[in-house]
């Protein structure tokens, strides 16, 4: 049966497109024009994939994509790229990017990993499953599953009782080493409820039989034995007693006993243990023994496993948790991963917690060490017999690298459909360059060969920038440091730029200090950086084509620390959400004629100089830049680099 795709947009030709693509592709494609009948849609169709864009007239589509996942966590998203925004926005939400035009293949690739990513997801669910049915079937092998809860209690007392019983019989009797260990419960009323066999065996207690039976002189009252002391007085107790056997011999033993609470608080039942050395070395070994498997098997899972108790602080956790974060038992959950208080609330955690019932989904978290998490999260109630949740265990499977790398395929995606807007509009460029000139040659016409050439060169000049741009975004470089002459580097900014400002009939305004002295930078880079602002300047004045007088200034000043640079012109300006994704990559401000790298550039060079760069601007009254660099190299990355480089 083919997969159902749900094509989701607001535009109507482009939504039939898709369809047919998607339908050309094998998939079986149902369509929605707005977001509520996109919704509608999911719950009839049962898509595996949406694809989504904007245009919807109820709903802005990150508002919908967010919509989908919160109530349809099992459908994958794919989002059209209308603005870069959404990309930034949806990078956590969405399987994948589409940018135009539509490619059958990459579509039909989008589609298949999508659905490869759902598969996963659902592999994932079940992981936790299987671990749980392991630790299960172990827990069937050593615990009587009717008795757990108390068992559990029991055990969790047998550690401080034994290790007290053992040094009290250390003492000295030598009798104590051949005597077995007595362990029974009792109730309120006094009477046994349950006795292990040396009990049944030595001392003939039975289901029923009063507390104090088996003890001789004041103990043997029901007020007097220690079951009846532990009731009156709620606390654990440490007696000496003497003990009557079957035979009719009386033996001293130390007796231990205390409460065990129910549900509400209220002492149900008394334990009560007494035992000798080598009973007690026994036991501790065994209970040694029986913890170190359930340890092995806890350590042992691939994921991160800890439990958290009804105040969210840390009962346990395993290896790999550990060896992450530090042993962290008795600390808080919200101390240990920062989460604000909406994103915790509609955690899988926090609903397990309020409605008792096993759960999944993705948290972001970020941890002690700053670093960023994307956890696909498990939780699981640990209830009473009486079905009250005590404990939520929770299991965490790191998927960070995945997210990481999601966000990678998306950008590279965008980046290369981005260039190749730019390469075609520039082909197109060159194609008219080469036409006049052919033509002017073909007539003798000088002045049209003249045309040709110009545009050829200023063709080859937006290759060369567009090729720097893109490598200078694929690697990392270190800065090349040197001390440079301001003056003389700005100068030769200026002689660059210049005949770009008089192509446009823009003025360029120098303003620059007199005494300007020399600073400490990679003049390559720097200079790649302003460039991009001046020629950006140059551009934003010539947009507007009106009869106004346009100009730049061009200004620099320093002090014994700072120098500071300002590109300020009288241009179009800017608009709040243009000044808010400035310096995102791929965002452009020029449409089509930019590839939205050059802002980005420059904002990464300024900072590699430890330097800051502020933006004012607004719709119609222009765009000032202001930049500021430290004169000199920090100390550490001089001893890095060996030493400043002077140009000779």
């Amino acid at each position: 049966m083919p997969k159902t795709v749900l094509i989701a947009d607001g535009r109507t030709s482009r939504r039939k497109r898709l369809k047919a693509l998607v339908s050309g592709l094998g998939y079986r494609g149902v369509e929605a024009g707005d977001a509520a009948e996109a919704l509608a849609q999911i719950t009839a169709a049962q898509p595996q994939v949406v694809i989504t864009g904007s245009g919807f007239p109820d709903r802005d589509v990150d508002v919908l994509v967010r919509e989908i996942k919160r109530r349809f966590r099992d459908v994958e998203i794919l989002v059209l790229v209308d603005e870069p925004w959404v990309i930034e926005d949806l990078k956590e939400l969405a399987a994948g990017f589409l940018v135009k035009p539509f490619n059958p293949q990459l579509l039909d690739a989008h589609i298949l990993r999508a659905c490869e990513r759902a598969s996963q997801r659902r592999r994932l669910r079940e992981l936790p499953k299987q671990v749980s049915e392991r630790v299960e079937r172990r827990c069937a092998q050593q615990l009587d599953a009717e008795r757990f809860i108390t068992v559990k209690q029991i055990v969790d007392k047998l550690s401080t009782f034994i290790g007290r019983i053992a040094r009290d019989v250390e003492g000295g009797v030598r009798y104590f080493n051949e005597m077995p260990y007595f362990v029974s419960i009792h109730d309120r009323q006094g009477h046994v409820l349950a006795a292990n066999r040396p009990c049944r065996l030595l001392l003939g207690r039975q289901v029923g039989d009063a507390s104090w039976a088996v003890y001789d002189g004041g103990s043997g009252t029901a007020e007097g034995c220690p079951v009846g002391r532990t009731l009156s007085t709620l606390s654990a107790l440490e007696s000496r007693e003497t003990l009557r056997y079957r035979s009719g011999a009386k033996v001293p033993v130390i007796v231990h006993t205390a409460p065990i609470y129910n549900n509400d608080g209220e002492v149900e039942l008394v334990l009560e243990v007494s035992a000798g050395t080598q009973d007690v070395d026994q036991l501790r070994d065994e209970l040694g023994s029986t913890q170190q498997r359930y340890q092995l098997l806890f350590d042992a899972v691939p994921c991160f496993v800890a439990g958290l108790d009804r105040r969210l602080a840390f009962t346990t956790a395993n290896r790999l948790f550990v060896d992450e974060f530090g042993d962290k038992i008795g600390a808080s959950f919200r101390d240990l991963f920062l989460i604000d208080d909406d994103a915790f609330a509609a955690s899988p955690i926090e609903k397990t917690l309020k409605e008792g019932k096993p759960l999944h989904g993705e948290m972001d978290l970020t941890g002690p060490n700053g670093r960023r998490y994307n956890m696909l999260v498990w939780t699981a109630p640990m209830v009473t017999a009486a079905g009250k949740l005590m404990q939520v265990l929770l299991i965490f499977l790191d998927i960070t690298q995945i997210r990481e790398l999601q966000s990678n395929l998306a950008s590279l995606g965008l980046m290369i459909g981005s260039i190749s807007h730019s390469i075609k509009g520039v082909l197109t460029g060159l194609d008219a360059g080469v036409y006049l000139l052919n033509k002017g040659l073909f007539k003798r016409d000088d002045a049209q060969v003249q045309s040709g050439l110009e545009i050829v060169r200023n063709i080859a000049e937006r290759i060369r920038k567009m090729v720097m741009d893109i490598l200078f975004c694929a690697k990392e470089r270190d800065l090349q440091r040197e001390r440079i002459d301001i003056r003389a580097f700005a100068e030769d900014v200026v002689r660059t730029v210049q005949p770009l400002f008089n192509s446009k009939n823009v003025e360029l305004v120098c303003e620059f200090d007199r005494n300007l002295g020399f600073f400490e930078v990679d003049a390559s880079m720097l200079r790649s950086a302003l460039i991009n602002l001046l020629e950006n300047a140059a551009d934003a004045c010539a947009a507007e084509g009106s009869a106004k007088s346009y100009r730049t200034v061009f200004g620099i000043e320093a002090n014994a620390e700072v120098v500071g640079i300002l590109v300020e012109d009288n241009g179009i300006g800017m608009t709040p959400e243009q000044l808010k994704n400035l310096f995102t990559v791929f965002f452009s401000t020029k449409g089509s004629k930019g590839t939205g790298l050059g802002l980005f550039i420059a904002d990464k060079i300024i900072r590699q100089h430890d330097g800051t760069i502020v933006v004012d601007s607004a719709v119609g009254r222009g765009a000032r830049f202001g930049i500021m660099i430290p004169r000199r190299a920090s100390r550490g990355e001089m001893e890095e680099a060996g030493k400043i480089r002077t140009p000779s």
